[in-house]
């Protein structure tokens, strides 16, 4: 009993004495909804809709008439076209995202646990937080037309993503409250009319049918060890004997070295159609200068599917997802063989203030819940094209997007820099071919993260990168 009492002075006081069995039911979320390209863009955005406008790091997106892709930004672009035009692209992401562990947080209890029981448990090196590639690479398809019904009205119909996600940390990450996998796909079918007013001015309003899907799964990693030295605590303080301590470390063992860290805390999936609206304006000066804006509105989704749990909690959950709004004005002016592109674009991130689970039949029940600290963030581009002869225009671009909130493991959010390039080829009047490719570098980050349900606070250091290829085709008949 003696080694009881000195592990009651030294050690009760710094242990979790609430039960992870308890906490777990209401686990926080803490690796959530960064874009399949979440190296590439800020926050879980995506931002690779057209071939073209990437060769121009997307500077002057929303003025450029060079194809129907333009729709996909701004819907006024579509009454520019008279004839019908169609295109179809997609974007390769390949992200590469480092974490470095700077601690291991389980340390000190382990050696109070062993000091307290005479025991000899050992938790995870820095260097097991470590983990290379957590975010998987990704298709992204794009597909747009414009229709011409009369000299002043034309049909948009686009079909693209703005934002999505597709992380996966290994299943006996030691931090794997804060890794697991989060899969998240959106497509927006985005319908549109617009309008001329008088020779200059041209206006679109559409509507935003957004489809998504989600799958959410977390992983025990240290809170299985945690959570058994809690218990176990608490138990010696019933005043069980050094036997029946014995027992239950013993019984415990496989929690205790880090071979459970594996064991699913929860997994939900579900998905969701949500509606909204964009709007836009060009001024077509001429062919040369045209001066777009538009605005997107803000679309929330709620995924609502099974929910489970390692306690075998089974039952329905749903999620509200907010996917922010966003506005865009964008420049582009020719003068001889060369353009300068010019973008901002504001995205309102503030709207995403976290994630929250709960159960459907009884909203009270919080299954899951994570706060962000997120606010609105700017991307600024700058771009130039130059047009050698009439058929190949050679692009050029930079962007600076800033971080849209706090760094965590699963969003290494941070502020990125764009460097592109591209090539549009003509083949005949009627089809042109374009290819783009992109390098972004995001801004090392050092940062602290808490695990809301175990209380242990990892350190980490983040480096971002991505790589991008994207072709298009495009027709005008």
């Amino acid at each position: 009993m003696k080694k009881t009492n000195v592990f009651k002075k030294n050690v009760i006081s710094t242990l979790i004495t609430k039960s992870i069995a308890q906490s777990i039911v209401k686990a926080t979320i803490t690796a959530t909804m960064l874009a399949s390209a979440q190296a590439s863009a800020a926050g879980f955005q995506v931002n690779v809709q057209s071939a073209s406008a990437l060769g121009n790091a997307n500077a002057g997106f929303a003025a450029n008439t060079d194809n129907a892709a333009v729709i996909g930004t701004n819907p006024a672009a579509a009454a520019s076209f008279d004839k019908f035009a169609f295109s179809f692209g997609g974007a390769y992401i390949e992200p590469s995202v480092e974490t470095t562990g700077e601690n291991a947080p389980l340390d000190p209890y382990y050696s109070n646990f062993n000091a307290g029981f005479g025991t000899n448990y050992s938790g995870e090196n820095e260097s097991d937080y470590d983990v290379e590639d957590s975010v998987n690479p990704a298709a992204v398809p794009s597909v747009y037309a414009v229709i011409p019904v009369s000299s002043k009205l034309a049909i948009g119909l686009a079909g693209y993503t703005n934002y999505g996600t597709n992380t996966e940390f290994p299943e006996d990450y030691a931090a794997g409250l804060l890794g697991g996998s989060t899969q998240l796909t959106t497509f927006n079918l985005n319908p549109s009319l617009a309008f001329k007013l008088g020779s200059k001015i041209r206006f679109g309003v559409g509507a935003q049918i957004v489809y998504g899907s989600a799958e959410l799964e977390r992983n025990l990693g240290d809170a299985a060890a945690l959570g058994v030295m809690s218990n176990v605590a608490a138990y010696a303080k019933t005043g069980a004997s050094a036997a029946q301590i014995g027992g239950a470390i013993a019984a415990n063992n496989a929690q205790l070295s880090g071979q459970a860290a594996g064991t699913q805390a929860f997994i939900m999936e579900g998905d969701d159609i949500g509606f909204g609206w964009n709007a836009g304006v060009l001024f077509d000066l001429s062919d040369n200068h045209k001066i777009g804006a538009s605005y997107r509105s803000e679309v929330e989704l709620t995924f609502e599917g099974e929910y489970s749990n390692y306690q075998g909690a089974d039952l329905t959950g749903q999620l509200d997802l907010s996917l922010p709004a966003m506005a865009e004005l964008g420049g582009f002016h020719r003068v001889g063989n060369i353009a300068l592109q010019y973008g901002v674009v504001w995205t309102e991130w503030s709207s995403f203030d976290g994630l929250k689970g709960v159960a459907t039949e009884n909203t009270d029940l919080v299954l899951f819940e994570k706060a962000y600290n997120y606010e609105d963030n700017i991307r600024y581009s700058a771009g130039l094209s130059y047009y050698l002869g009439e058929t190949i225009i050679l692009r050029a671009g930079y962007a600076l997007d800033e971080a849209a909130g706090d760094t965590t493991i699963s969003i290494p959010d941070s502020e990125r820099q764009w460097y592109t390039a591209g090539l549009t080829f003509k083949v005949t009047k009627t089809l042109s071919l374009d290819l783009a490719a992109a390098y972004i570098i995001g801004e090392d980050t050092s940062f602290e993260e808490t695990d809301t349900n175990t209380g242990l606070t990892y350190a980490f250091t983040n480096k971002a990168e991505a790589v991008v290829a994207s072709a298009q085709m495009n027709l005008v008949f």
